[in-house]
């Protein structure tokens, strides 16, 4: 969904808001997994291997939350614009 987004706005929502709520709740396990943290190094913040594996997802969130607001911003603008051209063909038509 969020490649459609290129073409179609509420597709691109949708899909950036599914994406964010997965990476948040796979971002909000971190702290929890068990052996996560390198007890070699001495515990936290040393991270083990399923920790680093799961850390690309706050880079993907990010990311996320981005599409998500270019997506609203554009949405946004078309809604804007219509407004404006139904208010400019109202006066028009008067």
């Amino acid at each position: 969904m969020l490649f459609l987004g290129f073409w179609n706005k509420k597709l691109g929502i949708l899909g950036a808001l599914g994406s964010c709520v997965t990476f948040v709740v796979t971002v909000t396990i971190i702290p929890f997994i068990p052996g996560g943290w390198a007890a070699s190094a001495g515990g936290f913040p040393a991270m083990a291997l399923p920790v680093a594996f799961l850390m690309k997802d706050v880079a993907l969130l990010a990311a996320s939350i981005y599409l998500l607001k270019q997506d609203v911003v554009r949405a946004a603008a078309s809604t804007k614009r219509g407004l404006f051209t139904e208010i400019v063909q109202r006066q028009g038509a008067q």
